[in-house]
């Protein structure tokens, strides 16, 4: 009897350690960060073309999240909605970011919601008959006070919209504006430097919510990545995927991710700034985890990025 326990006991250990971990690929700004480009269109078409080579040689179900702002250009309308139709025929899906990406620590309710309702007027005719389902606050900022959180989950809410959580976050914005640099000077070396610490402090950041969702959920959760539509990313991405499916990721949607118990946490957090969901929910849970060991960005990146 005491064999037959310590065998069940071992299947049981190895069926966890055999369960494949999930993650969620989240990708914002679109159609493109532009950073600095002197011209807009054909780096967006470029990077657009190579994020879709890449999520779809590793059969990643990705959402891009659109700011439609980036559409409205004379003479170049109709071939930047055609990078968002790339998306969508490649059987992706979007979502709204607003029309011109704002901070809601820095501007109204109402200035909000208008901004809400101008984002997703192109986006509801690409993807009709279907409607656009979720929305990610730009910079993650979700309200600094109470009444402006309530007031704005409400409207997303009325408006058929889910909050998008993230539970990693890699600062590749800050990343991308020294590579960008880098790259319209030909310094292959400081490209090279930047992509290798990228994908170093990526990795990090997923080592860090692997360790740390246990902690507040007991197990680990489907992970929700947010990155950026931009020349790092293009660049970075399928080594970066190869990564994660060498830690045992399977990329699964959105949808998939927001129907574990998990994303079914109600985030309370009120704050000026955008953590991300694994704070919002440990929080919102009355706990006290330590996110002591969240990695920090290296001193020389942020050195780079403020010289811009």
């Amino acid at each position: 009897m005491r064999n037959i326990l310590i065998v069940g006991a071992l299947l049981v250990c190895f069926s966890a350690a055999a369960q494949p971990r999930k993650m969620a690929v989240t990708i914002d700004d679109l159609p493109f960060m532009v950073a600095g480009h002197p011209q807009y269109l054909p780096n967006a078409q470029r990077v657009t073309k190579e994020l879709m080579r890449v999520l779809r040689a590793h059969q990643v179900p990705a959402i891009g999240f659109v700011n439609e702002r980036q559409l409205q250009v004379t003479g170049e309308m109709d071939a930047r909605v055609a990078l968002l139709q790339q998306w969508l025929d490649a059987g992706l899906t979007l979502g709204n970011h607003t029309y011109s990406h704002p901070d809601l620590n820095a501007v109204s309710i109402e200035q909000y919601q208008d901004d809400i309702v101008r984002g997703d007027i192109v986006l509801r005719r690409l993807m009709h008959p279907r409607t656009p389902v979720y929305f990610r606050h730009p910079m993650t900022h979700t309200g600094e006070t109470q009444a402006k959180k309530e007031a704005i989950d409400s409207f997303l809410a009325l408006r058929g919209y889910k909050i998008t959580p993230h539970t990693i976050e890699n600062s590749d914005f800050i990343y991308n504006i020294s590579y960008v640099r880098a790259r319209r000077g030909n310094d292959a070396a400081m490209q090279k430097k930047l992509r290798d610490s990228y994908l170093d402090f990526t990795i990090a950041a997923t080592e860090f919510a692997e360790k740390i969702s246990p902690q507040i959920f007991g197990r680990e959760i489907p992970q929700t990545l947010l990155i950026h539509a931009n020349d790092l990313n293009a660049d970075c991405l399928d080594e970066l995927l190869k990564r994660y499916e060498k830690r045992g990721y399977r990329f699964i949607t959105l949808d998939e991710a927001m129907n574990d118990p998990a994303y079914q946490t109600k985030d309370t957090n009120v704050s000026r700034n955008g953590p991300t969901w694994l704070w919002r929910w440990m929080k919102s849970k009355g706990m006290n985890v330590s996110f002591k060991d969240d990695p920090e960005l290296p001193g020389w990146v942020m050195d780079l990025y403020r010289q811009n």
